[in-house]
Parts: C-alpha cells; structure tokens; sequence
C-alpha cells in the first residue's frame, strides 16, 4: 500500500513539473475566446504552454490584446508572455473563467478618447459578448490583472505623448461590485531622452464606484531622486542646480477632479561647483489633478515668507507650464549652508538680511522677475565681510540684471554691477575700487575659484581701478580692466630677495596684459621698464628693464638661485615652465653702467631651456662691445663676440672671442693692437676662470717686417692679479 502511495505521488510531482513543457494548443481557442470575453476586446495569441504547480492555468506567448474599434485601430497591448490562471470553480462547471491575468513584458497603450474618457474605464466594465465560444462564460468578471515590467505610453487624441512609465509593475484587482484596489511601481521617462528612468513612483489605493463617477484614493510617493535627473522632464538641459527630492501626497476624489495634499522634501541642494549641503527644504503643498483636461494645479501655503505656484496643462501632449514664485521679507540666514562657495576657507560663513521678490518662469514665454535684497551681512573666516545696505536684481528675458551697487568689501568701498545669461549660460562682472588689500584679494578669488595668475602671485600691495570679469559655458574666465598696482611685493624664486614694485599701472584685457610704466627694485637693483603678455605674438612676453647703476656684487647677490628655472620667471617669461606651453619671452635691457660697461643693451629671448642673446653692446673706455650667442640653463654658454676701439699705448686694440663653459667659464680669440709700439701686434689668448690667462702664437710687424715672437715656442701663462701689471710691448 505504501508503496502504491509513494509510486502515485511520484507519479503526480513529475507531472506537475513537466506540466510547464506540455503543449497546449489543443485550447488555445478557448483561452482565446475567454480572454477575449474577459477583457471586452479582440485577442491574438501565440503558442500556448500549461502551468499546473502555481494553479491551474496556461502561459500564452506573443499575445496581441486589440482596442476597441470605436477607440482606436492601434492594439491596447503587445505581451510577450501572458499568464492566464483559471478558476476552479469554472472547471467544475464546464465554464472557462480566468481568475488572474498576469503580463510580462508588455507594451499598453493608455489611450484618452475624444469625449475624455479613457479606455481603461472600458477596460474595467467590458460589454457582454454577443457571441461567446462554448465553454465561456458572457460577461463574465473582470479577472485580477497584473503587470511586470511593463512599459506604459499615453496616447492622447490620436497623438503619442512623449511621456511614458518604464519598468513598470501594476497589481489591479476587484473587491466588490465596481471597486478595485490598485498598487503601482514605476519610473518616469521620455521618448525624446536616454532610454532610463528620471524618477521612481510608487502608488497604492482604491477606486470606488459611488452611482456616479468613480472616486479615486491614491497615496502616492516620489522615491528619492536627483534633482538634475527630474528636471529633464520638463526641461533640455541640466541647469545646474543639483539634489535629491523626495515627495508623498495623497490623492482623491472623483477621477475628473482630484484633490492633492502632499508634503515635498528637497535635501543636499548645490550648484554643480558645490559639494551636497547637508540643509534640507519642507514643504507642503495642495492642488487639483484634472486627467480629462491634463491640468495640474500645485501651490504652496501662501502664509509662508517664500510662496510658489504651479501651473501645468496638456502634459502628455504638448506640455505647457509655468511656476511663479514670491518671497516677502524671507531671511537669508537658513540659506547660508546652500550658497556657501566651495572651499574649505568658506566654513563658519554667516549670512544675514531679508529677500522680496516675485519671479514667473514658464517654458512658452521668458522668465522675469525682480528682487530686492536688504541688509545683506556675509562674513566668514578672519575677518572677510561683504556688506551691502541694498541690492536690487531684474530677470528679464533670459537676463539676470544686477543693478549698480555700492558694496563694502572688509571695509572697503566696492561699486559692482553684473550680467547673468541663464540660456548660455554666461555671466559678466564689473567692479570699480579705490584701494584693497591683495592678500585679502586673493582670499576672495579663491573661494569664489576665481584664478588670476599674476594677482596670485603677489605677496602684497594695494590694487585700484576697474576690473571686469565673463565666462561663457565651460570656458575659462576672460578679464579686462585698467587698473594701479602700488607698494606691491613678489617673492620670486630665481632670485634671492623679493621684488618689490613701487608702482605699475596695467591694462589687462582677456589674453593680453600690459603694464606700460612699471617701477621696481629688488635688493640694491632698482629699474623702470615696461611688461606685456600676447598670448598669440611668436614671443608672447616682453619685458624692458631700464636701470641706472649695476654693481656686479649687487647682481650676484638677486641672481643668485636663477639657474633653478622655476617660480614666476618660469611662468612669465618661459623659463622652464609648462604654463605657457609656447611661452617665449623677450627681454630688452637697458642700463647705464653694469660693472666696468658703459651705455649696457641687450636683447635676449628664452624658448624652452634655451636662451638666445640677439644682441649685447657695451662700452669701456674708448672700446665697444658686441656679442651674440646662446646659453642654456644648467648647461653650457656658448657666446660670440668682438671688442673693437679701444685705445691703448697709442694705438687700437681690438679682440673677437668666443665664451665658453658653465660654472668655469672660458673665453678664447684673438686680439690685435694697430699702431703704437709696432705697426700690427697679434696673439691667441685664453682665459679660465677663476682667474688664468694664456698667450700663444703672437707676431709682430715692425717698418713692415713680421717678427714672430718666442711666444710661439714658450706660451706665456699668466696669473692673475700680476699679469695685468706687465706692459705688452
């Protein structure tokens, strides 16, 4: 017996396992027919399978549910797999009657009719059938629908809308004579964007059948999302204003006019330069939703100092909607965790004053608005404040408008205006001032991560004048302006004491800065001169240098450290530095005496690690020099050049050489002396530092006779300080 009962049970496991694998074409018709009954509506179905270990019932493949023909020619759904459970008590019967409808994977068009209503009404109140198959039940109840995964798009008036719900899952059941108990999961999404998801909602009520018009109650919530991604819904383009927003609303009443009251959390509220704040926003809202007109209606409670209003028709179709937004003495003070500037200098920041304004923005005009801000106080760190008695903004057509403002910057008086262009976005900022601080300057570009190189590179000093500030998208920031720089300091690296400038006025305009009169000294050197930067001139910085007296101790001690190649030299004039990547510089020097040299000029340029003297003169005594040549920095010199005009024991000397080495320096030519002791003196010479001289190969030419000398046989070598003493004769 127990054996019997074991082969029967093993019997009746394999056949609801292999129930799944089982053909069932054979009622294919009648599920067709029932389905068809059950949902009031045209059926085509594919291969049919049969499932027995979760109900009786079948899985139906490729299953096409048509509309209505009064409704549409395009099909209520496309499934790839449908699965149909049957009612027990139908089999009993001998009538086929579907308990549940379960659609994977389908495609379901919610469409809206030219009276208003909706197929899915239709839906939930099929017609008798006039002709059901034998075996089916007419009229039968609407059997429990679910979907999974599913991809929900309205169709408006015979129009897609561009609006859709992606993977999407619906559990839709009845629990009475015309009540139904809906659940609902889904993400938000649009045809025109990336195929995803811009925000997940979740929804769970019952709509109830009173006599009259069907009355719905839904609890509704929109699942953390980010601001950026939500914002694609109604708009092209991240604005970039970042976060996450949360809401849950409640919604009832009769479908035609739903009542919502909802409650809406923004949280970590930034511009995209900003990192997430942790400051939070709450704030409750009512409204109507009318589905037949696609008109939504949201504001909030008009007690509160910040009010808005939310207006949104055609929806599905042609969205068309606009938001006004008023503040009425709203205080500054809970704002200061958003508009804190990135930059850990910013911490501690305190804001203080009061907000009016009305702003409306809408997608089918330009926005607009005006504003007023009162007692603006913003400080932060060691004694950095901005304060403003009143300042006055107007946003129209697309243009924010900062009107002219006298400002207070840590105490000194600032005159600003700017220009934002939301739909570039771009923005520009004029200033004017009498005198600030540069390292207080420099604290406040910072934070606000503002660069200018030259201004940072200052250790001290006051700047006054005009300065403007654009950007436009993504672009670096472009300058202009014309101001003084007075009592100014440079720590430079290349060389072992600061530059100080006394003054300088520049012109700065976008890739170009000038600075026309410039004095400055640095140690016991002290010139005037002139500075340019072109950023597309073949040498794209110049820098004249006009000196009086240079004592060569002097120079050795600023010069010191300058074969390092690095610091504000690097970046300015190119010497070794990768700002600039095509950075050559020009250097014109001028100075009255340098060491021995009279009436000193010099024209050299650097690209790379080379530097290149075009040309240097000079005088001593009676005698000019000129040299050219190139000299790289950590290795060689190699410089050309010729003496001529010197006068010396009646007659003239004259000397072309060539300059060679790094740290030991050599120089070696020839030199010839014309008239005086003899007719013509010739003789190859070198020098090596520190301080030796060699004489070769001399010859003489007296009453036109040359006269080699023993030289030629026995070079002379001499040390220096004696050798100078000996007269060559």
């Amino acid at each position: 017996m127990k054996r019997k009962l074991l082969w029967a049970t093993l019997a009746i496991v394999i056949a609801l396992g292999g129930a799944p694998f089982l053909k069932a074409d054979r009622f294919g018709p009648n599920i067709k027919s029932g389905l068809e009954n059950a949902l009031g509506r045209k059926v085509d179905i594919g291969a049919v399978r049969l499932h027995l270990l979760t109900g009786p019932g079948f899985s139906v493949r490729k299953v096409v549910i048509h509309e209505r023909p009064e409704i549409s020619a395009e099909p209520f759904a496309y499934v790839d797999d449908l699965v149909v459970r049957i009612r027990l008590l139908s089999l009993l019967s001998g009538k086929l009657e579907f308990s549940s409808l379960r659609l994977d994977k389908p495609h379901v068009n919610l469409m809206r009719q030219v009276d208003g209503g909706w197929n899915v009404k239709a839906l939930l109140a099929p017609p008798p059938a006039q002709s059901a198959a034998a075996g089916t039940a007419a009229g039968a109840a609407m059997p429990e629908l679910e979907v999974r995964r599913g991809r929900l798009n309205f169709k408006i008036d015979d129009h897609k809308s561009a609006y859709y719900f992606t993977d999407a899952d619906i559990d839709f059941s009845a629990v009475g004579d015309g009540n139904f108990d809906i659940w609902f999961v889904g993400e938000m999404a649009r045809t025109d964007r990336m195929a995803r998801g811009l925000g997940r909602v979740t929804a769970r009520g019952r709509l109830r059948d009173t006599g009259g018009e069907p009355k719905l109650n839904l609890d509704v919530q929109l699942e953390r999302s980010a601001l950026q991604e939500l914002a694609q819904l109604v708009g092209p383009r991240d604005l970039g204003v970042h976060g996450a927003i949360k809401s849950r609303a409640e919604i009832s009443g009769p479908v035609s006019n739903l009542q919502i009251k909802g409650q809406l959390d923004i949280t970590e509220l930034h511009h995209w330069t900003q990192p997430p704040r942790a400051a939070a926003v709450n704030v409750a809202y009512t409204g109507t939703l009318q589905l037949g007109t696609e008109s939504l209606r949201l504001e909030t409670d008009a007690k509160r100092p910040l009010r808005a209003k939310i207006a949104a028709d055609h929806f599905l179709t042609l969205p068309a909607w606009s938001a006004e937004v008023a503040a009425e003495s709203l205080s500054l003070t809970p704002m200061a965790e958003w508009l804190r500037p990135p930059g850990a200098d910013f911490n501690g920041m305190k804001l203080a004053g009061t907000l009016d304004g009305a702003w409306r923005m809408a997608n089918a005009i330009p926005a607009s608005g005006t504003a007023k801000l009162t007692g603006l106080d913003w400080s932060w760190g060691d004694g950095s404040k901005l304060e403003a008695a009143e300042l006055e903004a107007e946003w129209k057509e697309g243009v924010v408008r900062l009107a002219p403002t006298k400002l207070e910057l840590d105490g000194q008086p600032l005159q600003v205006d700017c220009d934002w262009t939301l739909t570039e976005p771009a923005w520009e900022c004029r200033g004017a001032s009498k005198g600030h601080d540069v390292k207080r300057l420099q604290r406040w570009m910072k934070a606000l991560g503002l660069r200018a190189e030259w201004v940072e590179d200052l250790t001290a000093g006051q700047l006054r004048g005009t300065l403007a500030v654009a950007q436009q998208g993504m672009d670096s920031p472009q300058w202009k302006g014309q101001l003084e720089l007075r009592g100014a300091e440079l720590a430079v690296p290349e060389l072992a004491v600061p530059v100080k400038i006394a003054s300088a006025s520049v012109v700065w305009q976008e890739q170009r800065l000038v600075m026309p009169a410039l004095r400055a000294s640095a140690g016991a050197l002290t010139w005037t001169g002139s500075y340019r930067y072109e950023v597309d001139a073949p040498r794209p910085h110049r820098l004249v240098i006009d000196a009086d007296t240079v004592e060569i101790a002097d120079l050795e001690k600023v010069l010191g450290p300058l074969t390092k190649g690095t610091g504000i030299l690097s970046r300015a004039l190119g010497i070794g530095g990768d700002r600039h990547e095509s950075g050559a510089a020009e250097i014109e020097l001028k100075a009255k005496r340098i060491g021995i040299l009279e009436n000193v000029r010099a024209t050299l340029w650097r690209e790379a690690e080379k530097v290149t003297i075009s040309a240097l003169t000079g005088d001593w005594r009676t005698g000019k020099l000129r040299a050219t040549g190139t000299v790289r920095l950590g290795a060689d010199a190699d410089v050309t050049g010729k003496f001529t005009g010197l006068q010396y024991e009646g007659g003239i000397a004259e000397t072309e050489f060539k300059l060679t080495g790094r740290t030991r320096l050599a120089i070696a030519g020839t030199a010839k002396l014309t008239g005086g002791p003899a007719e013509q003196i010739t003789a190859t010479y070198k020098w090596e530092s520190p301080a030796k001289l060699s004489v070769s190969n001399a010859e003489a030419t007296i009453e036109g006779r040359k006269l080699p000398g023993k030289l030629l046989d026995n070079p002379l070598a001499l040390d220096f300080p004696d050798a100078l003493k000996l007269p060559l004769r």
